[in-house]
Formats: structure tokens, sequence, C-alpha cells
């Protein structure tokens, strides 16, 4: 029985040593969240980016489509 005994409480340090391990490992998870204020600023700053991309593409479509027909005028 006393062998029993001591099997489960080295079995139980073990656990001990187990569990505060994880307990670290999910604090430095937790530090990695980002928070909805942090979400929602990166979700700005995608929309800003893809409204100048747009705005830049269009200028060059126009562009490319004035010189299209000044060369076509040009031409014919």
């Amino acid at each position: 029985m006393e062998k029993r005994v001591s099997k489960l409480e080295a079995d139980i340090d073990g656990l001990k040593t187990d569990m505060a391990q994880v307990k670290m490992d999910i604090a430095v998870i937790k530090s990695n969240y980002a928070t909805k204020s942090e979400f929602l600023q990166e979700i700005g700053k995608i929309h800003q980016e893809i409204s100048k991309q747009t705005k830049w593409i269009v200028a060059g479509m126009m562009s490319t489509a004035g010189m299209t027909l000044g060369l076509a005028r040009w031409l014919f």
C-alpha cells in the first residue's frame, strides 16, 4: 500500500510540473492575442490600401484610354 501511495505522489509531482508548463504556455498564447480594437485598426488600414489601389487602377485605365484615343485620332 505504501509503495502505491509513493508512486501516486511521484505522479502528482509530475502532473504539477506539467500543469505549470501548460499554464505558462496558455499565458504566452493569451499575450499574443489581438484585441478587438487592434483588429479593427488593421481592417481600416486594409480598407485604405484597397481604396488607394482602386484610385491608381482607375487613373491608369483612364490615362491608357486617353492615350489610345489620341493615338487612334492621330493615326486615322
